[in-house]
């Protein structure tokens, strides 16, 4: 039984190659490029991955199934919006008097 099987994946492994292959040829998409205002942020990176860090640990200390995962998510998102720049919140415009 052991043989058939391993002379099935065999053949399988080497039929799906030919197999598989593209019936039109690939359309090549241009990427945005990013503004040359906007770089990297260290210091925003590293909030984000602390958050994410206290927020898997905080989430370790609860018995719920996932919830390192979502105290992860949480402490990310709290780090973002710890370290987030006043320019990435709309502002509301004062009511006409």
């Amino acid at each position: 039984m052991r043989k058939v099987m391993f002379a099935a994946i065999i053949s399988a492994s080497t039929i799906a190659p030919i197999s598989a292959r593209a019936s039109e040829q690939p359309i090549l998409v241009q990427q945005a490029k990013p503004m040359l205002s906007e770089g990297f942020d260290r210091n925003k990176a590293f909030a984000i991955g602390a958050g994410i860090v206290v927020g898997a640990a905080a989430g370790s200390a609860l018995s719920l199934r996932g919830a390192v995962i979502i105290g992860a998510v949480a402490g990310g998102l709290i780090g973002a919006w710890w370290y987030g720049d006043s320019s990435e919140f709309a502002t509301l415009e004062p009511r006409k008097k």
